[in-house]
């Protein structure tokens, strides 16, 4: 069978969004290299389809990564292997194999899925081929290195193997045309639309039209011509990026290496001797800090405490010398990405006072959207004109 994926993919360096064919995937962005399955006895193989993406195991023979059987994501996390990770604030993305690994191994999941909802059975071979958004953090974006990341996944054809039980799946995936952008900047396109192309309205911007006394049928076309300083706070690094409409002020390209992530190191030796671990991971951390139900969420948020705190007044510092260098003529800024969700409570207070005293509104976006702001808009970007433009300027003979 044959398929056709858009996918945006935004490889965080704690989890990794991805909207492939319409759906979205959350997991956390590891992988472990292993040597054999995990699993001994004959299962149906029709079993392991649906929570696909929560027991993921593949094997892989690309050109672009070291070949070989992975575990993904959550599979990872909770197998007690040890994981690989993104080494926040050390790692340049373009370089790495696991954001390949990772994005190849959740695209031939989801042909999987798809050919199985379509036909009732196992389906195989597959083959798919994918016209890909992704991004680089501003701090690492270059036409170098955006150029060598695009070539990773367009430099030949990938052969995935997905494992249900001891029954394989081959997949077979191309990427005709892909398109490395700077991280936040795709959130232009989140803001304004939704997934039918219509001005997104709803309970993204209730909080802010409320708070300006907007409520009247507000949408997205209110940010069309807006001049927005984005705070894109992630695990290893926050993105400080300018657009104005549609644009990508280059001249204002900024990023720092702050993040949630560093204050979660800082604090994780800590909360390890809180719980009588000799070790564990940040992925872990994190996992207990979103999950309010979990027995040690409560320490886990009290240890972060101190060291947010002072990744928080980093990143009020970075956006005063971006509002220095706009000379305060930004409209808003929008503070979205995994961090700030951690931070709201500290961070907001900071930026509040920032805003109203330079006359700028602020835009903190809800934690239900604010990991999922970059994918949506790589997403949106894929699918988009721009996109089909570049696609067809490569692809046309000089």
């Amino acid at each position: 069978m044959n398929y056709h994926f858009f996918v945006g993919n935004d490889n965080g360096n704690s989890e990794h969004d991805l909207i492939v064919d319409g759906r979205l995937i959350m997991q956390p962005n590891v992988n472990c290299r292993v040597d054999g399955l995990p699993w001994r006895e004959e299962q149906a193989p029709e079993s392991f389809v649906k929570g696909l993406q929560e027991q993921l195991v593949v094997t892989i023979d690309s050109p672009a990564v070291r070949p070989g059987m992975y575990y993904i994501g959550k599979f990872a996390l909770e197998s007690g292997e040890v994981i690989d990770n993104i080494q926040i604030g050390i790692d340049m993305k373009s370089d790495m194999d696991l954001p390949i690994v990772n994005t190849l191994a959740q695209i031939a999941a989801v042909a999987v899925q798809k050919a199985y909802e379509e036909s009732g059975s196992i389906m195989e071979p597959l083959e798919v081929e994918v016209d890909m958004a992704t991004a680089l953090p501003v701090t690492q974006h270059t036409d170098e290195s955006a150029a060598r990341f695009e070539r990773r996944f367009m430099s030949g054809v990938h052969h995935v193997t997905v494992h249900l039980g001891t029954h394989r799946v081959s997949v077979k995936l191309s990427f005709p045309f892909v398109k490395v952008v700077p991280e936040a900047t795709p959130v232009i396109f989140t803001l304004q639309k939704d997934a039918e192309g219509n001005w997104r309205q709803g309970e993204l911007f209730d909080h802010f039209s409320e708070s300006y006394g907007m409520e009247n049928k507000f949408n997205g076309s209110y940010f069309k011509d807006k001049k927005i300083l984005h705070i894109d706070i992630g695990d290893g690094s926050t993105e400080y990026p300018i657009t104005e409409g549609n644009k990508f002020l280059r001249q204002f390209v900024h990023g720092s290496h702050h993040g949630a992530g560093y204050a979660i190191e800082e604090a994780l030796p800590e909360f390890n001797r809180q719980i009588h671990l000799p070790d564990s991971p940040r992925q872990f951390f994190s996992d207990v800090l979103k999950n309010p139900k979990h027995k040690y969420h409560a320490r886990a948020l009290n240890t972060l405490k101190r060291s947010l705190e002072s990744q928080v007044k980093q990143i009020v510092q970075q956006a005063k010398r971006q509002l220095t260098k706009a000379r305060n003529e930004v409209d808003l800024i929008c503070v979205y990405g995994g961090g700030s969700i951690l931070m709201r409570t500290v961070l907001y207070p900071y930026l509040k006072e920032l805003c109203d005293e330079r006359e700028i509104l602020l835009l903190y976006v809800p934690s239900d959207y604010a990991v999922k702001m970059n994918a949506m808009g790589l997403d949106a970007f894929v699918r988009g004109k721009i996109y089909e433009a570049l696609k067809q300027k490569m692809v046309q003979p000089a």
